[in-house]
């Protein structure tokens, strides 16, 4: 039966819409638990976001191996096969939208405020989403804060092809701000920070996108990932998200990533006697693109560059996708910050993967060994568990990431590899080696706990007690290395400081849509001029989506 009814879901066409699930989505590490078992195949985590119509292909695939599947994660595949009905099999039977009679609030089907389609022409559908957020936060003093905020998307497809999201929310905070500014969207949030009594913040991204089956093109703006595993190498989250224009080829084992982004640099502001303050932030670039070889489960690499550059206007040698931008850094004249990665992973053993990305920013092959600052480099390596799926809903991962001194740094401040002063990929700085642990565990198909460590050791830039620079280890990424700075530099060397990191976080969906989550993290920090910090942070949050 289970046979048939897989052929009858191959003979189905799947629906193709072209928006894109949302980077942050438990979707991803769904597919990646089954990618790694070897339930399915030729998945591809290396980049988030991917399109609704990818990941149903992926999901499509798992219902013809629901058999091999544990209790809990067949559970979970009937939950998205509700949220992914209409791109698996064309059909809206478990949707309805809150203007239309027989809505129910707590109903297990897939909610929208409103919803559109007409076959092969187009299809829309409209969320609204609200959430509200308690924070509590304990260091040197109490603080609590309240987070409201109210928000809506609007997505849609048209004529199988051409597909655009714009999403937007406005929230409100009450309380501390100090409570406030832990969340790490809120510290760089323009409107939240104009003013030290603004309690206001909003957010809002969107894109508009084309897409050919194995050739998609999109301009826009969202949350954009790239990396193996929990630690983002390349580029995560720790950075406000950017605009930019995006180019994929994706075709049996070969793929070829590209894009272009508009970045914040240096802000620097002046008073006008008229006008008040007047800010000017310095315009800057990033350009990056990958090859990925996807040759089998035993096997895949990519190769790919990146380079961030400013002072000018768009510079066509960048935007050109095939291009050697290394090479041509140089034909520019050397003014931009240009790096080289290796990417790998292996699945040959069932459940069980190894990954590892190998960035190169600068390197001089006859100083090698001998301490130059020049040699620069970072190292990502982790595995990821599912050994004990078939005893215990229980997974695991370990990774290690060290960051050489000067790397992500620039002789010319805004070709660091920041936007608006934060780093774009993990928070780890440069000098500085992380050891990371996640601990998953499924209670059941909607009850999740989750487990983070993280141990850093930095080697700090050496500063007065009055935070003037006294000497540069190439331990900090907006601090690029100076003429009057040492020739040879030693991993770690500096001011060093010692982060620990515990994070626990229940997330818990009692009706479909309705997300209630708890975290509590505990860090102990041990900074340079011996000022320790330890602090706690709890927070729960509540996420409605109609």
């Amino acid at each position: 039966m289970k046979k048939l009814f897989f052929l009858l879901v191959l003979v189905i066409p799947l629906s193709a819409q072209v928006e894109y699930v949302q980077s942050g989505h438990p979707v991803y590490d769904f597919l990646e638990r089954l990618s790694a078992l070897h339930i399915i195949k030729n998945y591809d985590s290396f980049e988030k976001p991917q399109t609704r119509r990818v990941i149903a292909e992926h999901l499509t695939e798992a219902i013809g191996r629901k058999e091999e599947l544990d209790k809990i994660d067949e559970r979970v595949l009937d939950d998205y096969i509700i949220e992914f009905e209409f791109e698996i099999f064309g059909t809206l039977k478990n949707a309805e939208a809150l203007l239309t009679k027989g809505y129910s609030f707590l109903s297990e089907k897939e909610k929208y405020l409103f919803f559109f389609n007409r076959k092969e022409k187009a299809s829309i559908f409209i969320n609204l989403n609200a959430s509200g957020e308690y924070l509590l936060f304990n260091q040197s003093g109490s603080y609590k804060s309240f987070l409201g905020s109210i928000g809506g998307e609007i997505r849609g497809t048209f004529l199988n092809k051409f597909g655009f999201s714009l999403y937007g929310a406005n929230g409100n905070a009450s309380g501390d701000k100090v409570a406030s500014l832990q969340k790490r969207e809120l510290q760089y949030n323009f409107k939240f920070n104009e003013k030290p009594d603004e309690s206001f913040f909003d957010e809002t991204h969107g894109y508009l996108t084309a897409d050919f089956n194995e050739v998609r093109f999109k301009i826009g703006s969202d949350r954009k990932e790239i990396g193996y595993g929990n630690i983002k190498s390349i580029l995560g989250n720790n950075a406000p998200a950017f605009d930019y224009l995006s180019f994929n080829i994706n075709y049996d084992f070969f793929s070829y990533s590209y894009l272009h982004g508009k970045l914040l640099g240096k802000q620097t502001t002046i008073f006008d006697s008229l006008s008040g303050d007047i800010s000017t932030i310095n315009e800057k670039y990033i350009s990056y693109h990958r090859i990925g070889f996807n040759l089998s489960k035993h096997f895949s690499f990519g190769l790919g560059e990146i380079v961030v550059y400013s002072k000018r206007g768009i510079d066509l040698s960048y935007i050109n996708p095939f291009n050697f931008y290394k090479s041509v850094e140089h034909s520019n004249r050397d003014r931009d910050n240009a790096m080289l990665f290796l990417d790998f992973t292996n699945n040959s053993i069932k459940g069980l993967k190894f990954f590892s990305t190998i960035l190169i920013d600068d390197i001089n092959a006859s100083k090698l060994g001998t301490g130059w600052w020049g040699n620069q480099a970072a190292y990502h390596f982790g595995v990821s568990s599912y050994n004990l799926y078939n005893y215990f809903p229980v997974d695991f991962s370990m990774e290690y990431y060290r960051v050489d001194p000067y790397v992500f740094t620039h002789r010319i401040e805004d070709n660091n590899f920041t936007n608006y002063n934060y780093q774009l990929n993990e928070s780890t700085p440069p000098n500085s080696e992380l050891y990371f642990g996640r601990i998953n565990y499924r209670f059941t198909h909607r009850f999740k706990l989750s487990l983070e460590f993280g141990y850093t050791v930095h080697g700090a830039n050496i500063v007065d007690t009055n935070g003037n620079l006294v000497r540069n280890v190439g331990g900090e990424v907006n601090t690029g290395h100076r003429t009057v700075d040492s020739e040879q530099v030693t991993f770690l060397d500096g001011d060093r400081e010692y982060f620990r990191r515990l994070l626990i976080r229940l997330i818990f969906e009692p009706y479909n849509n309705i997300f209630i989550s708890t975290e509590l993290e505990h860090q102990t920090n041990s900074k340079q001029n011996a000022n320790n910090e330890k602090s706690i942070l709890f927070g729960t949050s509540l996420l409605i989506k109609l």
